[in-house]
């Protein structure tokens, strides 16, 4: 069901989902059913946006990679093993059936770019009913990170990027580097002729990573728009306007963001400011809110954590 809550006064429960649609000034609530629909569509994409807060380059004797291989999968058999892995205090990656890693990927090179700016990145895959999805997914901030947080501030920064050769963050390294090589592997594995979909993830600077990386990947006749950004708790910093409109603009006909963020998280504040000078766009790309209130906190850092996110879409699979 369905009810207008703008007249609403009292509090969002853990059971209601609001949503704000494409090009609307005004949430809708859901429960039931159409709760469980909305977590049955986020639920994989969140895992993987807490999940990669277990990864990190690894240093070997060649350089940086990886620390998973190739085709490696997260093993598990489904709700009784997220019941664990969300009980208080739990760490580690959960468990995703039917995903596999991209290994040796992307080239040492960038891994080593990457690891300079603290820029880390995974890419999964799923093969379903003949259909593959490949999901791109962005780590996000670690508060002990100055690298991090120098990302995070790249609008305090603009003025100063002009001025500093060679000035990189993770946006830089991601519009500029990281998607001419995903391109690059995504044709050597032999994908470009087959039905392919990408999506893109992350939480925190990793949601606004991923949305840099939808905007600004390399246009190509053989390889797919990506289709989807799932943004959790995302930071307000998106690199919307770093992207040339050549590449920005067909790359945001027909796609979809979701920017999903917990009741009272620290930048859901901040976005609300800023949505009062940039409304979100209704189409091209066309970008829906959605509230959830898993946490009865009053800290917002606290309310800003992935795993409460996930843990509680997972809890909604059941409805």
């Amino acid at each position: 069901m369905s009810e207008d809550i703008n007249s609403k006064k009292f509090g969002q429960r853990s059971d209601e989902v609001f949503i704000r649609e494409p090009g609307s000034r005004t949430y809708q609530t859901k429960q039931g059913l159409e709760f469980k629909a909305l977590a049955e569509t986020l639920w994989e994409s969140a895992v993987l946006s807490e999940n990669i807060y277990s990864g990190d380059w690894v240093k070997d004797g060649n350089g940086w990679r990886s620390p998973l291989r190739n085709g490696v999968a997260v093993p598990g058999q489904g709700p009784s093993d997220y019941k664990v892995a969300c009980a208080p205090g739990e760490r580690g990656r959960l468990s995703l059936p039917g995903w596999m890693f991209w290994g040796d990927f992307p080239s040492r090179d960038l891994a080593e770019e990457a690891e300079k700016t603290g820029l880390y990145m995974e890419v999964w895959e799923k093969m379903l009913s003949g259909k593959r999805t490949i999901t791109v997914i962005f780590k996000g901030t670690q508060f002990e990170s100055w690298r991090d947080w120098r990302s995070n501030l790249r609008w305090f920064w603009r003025g100063v990027q002009h001025f500093v050769p060679f000035y990189e963050d993770q946006y830089t390294i991601v519009a500029k580097k990281f998607g001419d090589e995903f391109v690059g592997e995504f044709i050597r594995r032999g994908y470009h002729s087959r039905d392919v979909s990408i999506v893109s993830c992350g939480h925190s600077l990793g949601g606004g990573l991923a949305q840099q990386f939808a905007y600004s990947l390399p246009l190509h006749p053989e390889v797919p728009r990506v289709s989807q950004v799932f943004a959790f708790n995302p930071s307000p910093v998106t690199g919307w306007y770093s992207v040339d409109e050549e590449i920005r603009t067909p790359n945001a006909f027909g796609l979809a963001i979701d920017r999903v963020f917990e009741h009272g998280e620290v930048l859901a504040y901040l976005r609300l400011l800023l949505s009062y000078l940039y409304p979100p766009s209704a189409s091209n790309p066309s970008i829906r809110e959605i509230r959830v209130n898993f946490v009865s906190s009053r800290n917002f850092l606290t309310n800003h954590g992935m795993r409460p996110l996930v843990c509680g879409l997972l809890s909604h699979l059941e409805g």
